[in-house]
């Protein structure tokens, strides 16, 4: 896991400065991968506060303008996430999903040439950012999942680990990555 501060879509919108080929294109479900390609799925569903809880906060969380903003190899995407409310009873002693707020499901589906490629994420409104690198196999299919780590009153003891105290209400302090279900 990496976490970093920056200044949301700074970061992504300085990779995408100045002419570069095309490095993925979207696509969906059913499509047949081509030959010297992989497809990767980005998935992350994750919980916020709603609209309006914090009169001085972010206007953006709990409304369908927050979003996930992807960036490979110097192209950028912007990923809206499907948003649905919920309320969840606790499932266990702590559970930082448990409460009232807004679901975010992100999901989107790129093919890209196969083999190394720069990835960075970052959630629009919090102050971090993921770097990664991968290499996908021609004719693969792979799921990269972005799970969420929720902030907590005393985050500074508990870096990378979920605390008893850790709740979406805080925000994300950071993500797990998986890729293929395998940490990376």
């Amino acid at each position: 896991m990496v976490l970093m501060t920056a200044c949301n879509k700074n970061v992504i919108n300085m990779m995408d400065q100045g002419p570069h080929p095309e490095v993925f294109r979207e696509t969906s479900d059913g499509v047949s991968i081509p030959a010297g390609y992989a497809k990767l799925t980005i998935v992350s569903s994750l919980k916020t506060h709603k609209p309006g809880i914090y009169p001085f906060g972010d206007k953006v969380k709990g409304t369908p303008d927050y979003a996930l903003i992807l960036n490979i190899d110097g192209q950028g995407l912007e990923i809206k996430g499907d948003l649905t409310e919920e309320k969840t009873e606790p499932k266990g002693l702590n559970d930082p999903e448990a409460g009232e707020g807004i679901r975010y499901l992100f999901k989107k589906e790129v093919l890209l040439t196969a083999g190394k490629h720069r990835l960075f994420v970052e959630l629009q409104g919090e102050r971090i950012n993921v770097k990664r690198e991968l290499t996908l196999k021609g004719g693969t299919a792979n799921i990269l999942r972005l799970e969420p780590i929720y902030r907590s009153s005393n985050q500074g003891r508990n870096f990378g680990r979920r605390s008893q105290s850790s709740s979406f209400m805080s925000g994300i302090f950071g993500f797990w990555v998986y890729l293929n279900d395998h940490t990376f």
